[in-house]
């Protein structure tokens, strides 16, 4: 599968995407199964892409040329179907991918158990403070008193 081209021009003369390269790029694809978080997908692919450097070639072309090959299954059917929707901006691709992958319903949800689990995580901190703080009010007590 060609992606398609980027919005960006490439300067190089000649470049190659070696099977290595690839490879490499594959070794943790995306499928768009059970619960794969497509932030943290893009979030290791950029910071796979940041360290490539090809002389002519923008950033976000070589991701555009790259992107492909890290889905797979349902994800690259995604992909062939959406691609041309994106007029080679690749903030859009990425912002459909994750609104595909990680719907607002499911940021809702995240936020829910995220709010409860840091209430949770709260109330159990305080319970734990509550002896000390006791334990301190009195202590300081006693050496305001031992003062006057």
């Amino acid at each position: 599968m060609e992606p398609p081209s980027s919005s960006q021009a490439i300067w190089a003369v000649r470049y190659e995407l070696r099977p290595s390269l690839i490879a490499m790029v594959h070794e943790n694809p995306f499928s768009g199964e059970g619960d794969e978080n497509p932030y943290t997908h893009l979030r290791d692919f950029d910071q796979l892409c940041s360290c490539i450097h090809i002389q002519g070639m923008r950033r976000v072309t070589l991701k555009w040329k790259l992107f492909p090959f890290s889905l797979t299954g349902k994800a690259t059917r995604w992909y062939s179907r959406y691609v041309g929707s994106v007029d080679g901006e690749w903030e859009k691709l990425q912002a459909k991918f994750c609104l595909t992958y990680f719907p607002i319903s499911r940021v809702a949800q995240a936020r829910r158990e995220g709010i409860s689990r840091c209430s949770l995580g709260a109330n159990h901190r305080l319970s734990n403070l509550r002896p000390k703080l006791s334990h301190n009010r009195a202590n300081a007590n006693a050496a305001f008193l031992s003062r006057s």
